[in-house]
């Protein structure tokens, strides 16, 4: 007889938790049908909290729900998915709060951050936001624009390496990922354009590793390598902590003052140490103040991710609002400014790199 209670008592709870579970996403989804983003929030609410304008974040989706299998849930919309990640992107602040925000549980909303940052890495997405100029008309196109601003011919792109922190990786690689800076941290190659337009990532070293490593085993050097063997002789400026070489223009170390081409090279270089600072003010998420909670491969994808955004958001001509202007973020890569330093006997590379650097400066003076 007590065993009949006892089962009768399990079901009669196990029926009262569904339920509660049913009127507590019922009662959620209704919050969230209740308070539509972008009938609710003025315009420049909108791009307050997440970063893009009403246009362009209907434009995203648009492109998310052509270009990538992200879809509506039962209960939950594309949009509504799309806000989530977007909010988190652009706050750093993690689940607890962006789902209390939106009405929906700290589960479900690392689970729609996750849904959101895979479609915006698909390959389709990938393939047409992040592109490095493929064509000769294209490279063409790059170089004479920062030959107008700048001065400097032949440049395609500028080229750095910046730290974004991570949390502390498992064991047994966590030595791949501890910082000269004394942290844990992805050490992100970017390349970009003179409009501060991201043409290249690789997210995928850890912070232990240099710059000139990085860049040298990179697809990067392998294709401006292709290039100069097929007669285009164009280059990328990089700081002196990576390798002179003919597809890569370097800093004179220990030049005279006021050296024309050290000067005109650090004028046209700041526009990478620029968009670096653009995409960690406005994606707060990688802000230098912010941590990336999640294995490495996932912060690789977040900061993929977040440069989409960035070059969809240059694409539509919108400016930075005024809490992202903070550019003097570049102050904290460029400490401790490692210079790279040949080891061994000159190679063909460095050789031909320093000939054409030579022509390069004659021109300019």
């Amino acid at each position: 007889m007590a065993g009949r209670f006892f089962f009768a008592w399990r079901m009669l709870a196990a029926a009262q938790a569904q339920d509660n579970h049913n009127y507590t996403a019922t009662r959620n989804a209704r919050a969230r049908a209740s308070f539509e983003p972008l009938i609710d929030l003025t315009e420049r609410q909108f791009r307050a909290r997440y970063r893009l304008s009403k246009k362009v974040f209907k434009y995203l989706c648009r492109e998310l729900r052509r270009l990538t299998n992200l879809r509506s849930s039962q209960r939950v919309s594309m949009q509504h998915k799309v806000l989530t990640a977007l909010f988190f992107y652009a706050t750093g602040s993690y689940q607890k709060p962006i789902g209390a925000a939106n009405n929906i549980s700290q589960k479900m909303c690392s689970v729609y951050i996750e849904q959101v940052t895979q479609a915006l890495t698909h390959k389709n997405i990938l393939q047409k936001y992040i592109r490095f100029p493929d064509t000769p008309a294209a490279r063409q196109a790059v170089s004479q624009r920062f030959y107008r601003k700048y001065g400097i011919p032949g440049v395609v792109g500028c080229i750095d390496g910046s730290h974004f922190r991570i949390v502390v990786p498992r064991q047994e690689e966590e030595h791949l990922y501890y910082s000269h800076k004394h942290y844990h941290s992805l050490n992100v190659q970017m390349v970009c354009d003179d409009e501060y337009r991201i043409l290249n990532v690789n997210s995928k070293f850890g912070g232990a590793n240099h710059d000139s490593f990085i860049f040298e085993n990179s697809d990067m050097k392998n294709y401006l390598k292709s290039l100069h063997q097929n007669g285009e002789i164009v280059w990328l400026l990089g700081d002196s902590g990576y390798p002179q070489r003919p597809w890569l223009m370097t800093p004179i170390l220990d030049a005279e003052p006021n050296n024309i081409y050290n000067e005109k090279h650090m004028r046209a270089r700041v526009v990478i140490e620029n968009t670096f600072s653009r995409l960690k003010n406005r994606w707060r998420c990688l802000h230098k103040d912010r941590v990336l909670h999640y294995k490495p491969l996932k912060c690789s994808r977040i900061i993929l991710a977040c440069s989409v955004l960035h070059n969809i958001v240059i694409n539509f001509g919108i400016d930075n609002i005024e809490e992202d202007m903070d550019l003097h973020l570049r102050n904290e890569d460029q400490e401790n400014q490692v210079n790279y330093v040949e080891r061994g006997e000159a190679t063909s590379d460095l050789i031909l790199g320093r000939i054409l650097r030579d022509q390069l400066i004659r021109r300019l003076q």
